[in-house]
């Protein structure tokens, strides 16, 4: 007995869960150039005006590693559609806003930066709250 195309219907993602897909590996690839130009930055590569990692007081040295390891694994799981991937950014993305935002008398002040994280969590937020009203509409229908 063949089966009609009512019998067999493949569940397709909603518009809102294709958008999460293709946020999530955007930020993935952003995170991965953003984390590779910090190893640049602290492998002596990058042509910048600051000075040599060893010769950066401590308060910086700490934040650039953290964000050189951050960066890269949070791209990896962003990549890979994972939650852990989603905490590794969540924690990235605050950690240079408060570099770049609130602290940045003490460091470089990057308002592109701290503006373009703000945007990237509001659109995150955004996108976890309209599937999570998607799960609950489904749920009570």
């Amino acid at each position: 007995m063949a089966a009609t195309t009512d019998d067999i219907k493949e569940e397709q993602g909603s518009f809102t869960q294709l958008a999460f897909v293709w946020f999530l590996r955007l930020m993935a690839a952003i995170s991965m150039i953003s984390g590779l130009s910090y190893w640049a930055q602290l492998t002596g590569l990058a042509a910048a005006d600051l000075p040599r990692f060893d010769e950066l007081p401590v308060h910086w040295q700490v934040p650039w590693v953290s964000l050189a390891v951050l960066l890269p694994c949070a791209s990896m799981g962003l990549w890979m559609l994972t939650s852990w991937g989603i905490v590794l950014w969540v924690i990235a993305s605050v950690l240079e806003i408060a570099l770049y935002g609130v602290w940045a008398d003490s460091y470089i002040s990057r308002p592109a930066v701290v503006f373009g994280h703000v945007i990237a969590l509001l659109a995150l937020a955004a996108i976890l709250a309209s599937l999570a009203l998607q799960r609950y509409r489904e749920r009570v229908n």
